[in-house]
């Protein structure tokens, strides 16, 4: 079942963090353009139409065209946080400004440096309750990604950059990590079995050298 109007406004308020300003100011600077097709910048455009709009952001005060696009833009922002926001918790503020994934993220009116540094403190909190605000966005974010199945699938492939963003920013997978503990482990047990047949190999010969030494010992005795 779909998000009801309320559900996706306040989502969007959650999402969109940037002001009109900010982002109007982003999608003028020519780094804006290096997330890919453009798509992303018609969508900003859009957001801060609506923006300005609706300075209230009364539930009320959206039509039925601002519904269509902030339903889009929820279920874009809700998909790719959901992939890609661990990337604020694994690079610094200065490392996530230069990625394609919040290249392409400010487009849609989230700025994930900003998220980051209110989090450390470091930027004034724009909503009443951050932590609530950060919660229901980083860990709703999941379920809204239906939102983004039917509203943004194609801006998805247009906004292909962000599965490039994926391959060069994401902290990278563990196969080769796996494998090699898998390979170091084999070593060892060859390491311990070889060291097991030369410790039996050794105790054989101190037990044959033994027998020998008491043959010799008894032989002795019986000759005197």
């Amino acid at each position: 079942m779909g998000k009801s109007d309320a559900e996706v406004i306040a989502l969007f308020n959650e999402q969109v963090n940037m002001t009109p300003d900010e982002l109007e100011a982003w999608l003028d600077d020519p780094q804006s353009a290096k997330a890919g097709t453009g798509v992303g910048l018609e969508s900003g455009r859009r957001i801060v139409e609506i923006l300005r709009k609706n300075p209230s952001k009364a539930p009320d005060g959206y039509d039925e065209e601002d519904m269509a696009h902030i339903r889009k833009v929820v279920g874009y922002n809700s998909r790719h946080l959901a992939q890609e926001g661990h990337l604020k918790d694994t690079k610094t503020a200065e490392q996530l400004e230069d990625t394609k994934s919040t290249i392409s993220l400010k487009n849609w009116g989230h700025d994930p440096v900003k998220v980051k540094l209110q989090e450390e403190g470091k930027a004034p909190d724009d909503s009443e309750d951050p932590k609530e605000a950060n919660g229901h966005n980083e860990a709703g974010v999941g379920d809204d990604a239906e939102l983004g199945d039917e509203d943004a699938e194609g801006d998805e492939d247009a906004e292909g950059e962000l599965e490039d963003a994926e391959a060069d920013d994401a902290v990278p997978e563990a196969p080769d990590e796996a494998e090699a503990g898998d390979k170091r482990k084999r070593n060892e047990a060859r390491v311990e079995q070889h060291d097991g047949q030369e410790a039996k190999a050794d105790e054989a010969d101190a037990g044959r050298q033994h027998k020998k030494q008491h043959t010799e010992d008894e032989a002795k005795e019986g000759e005197e």
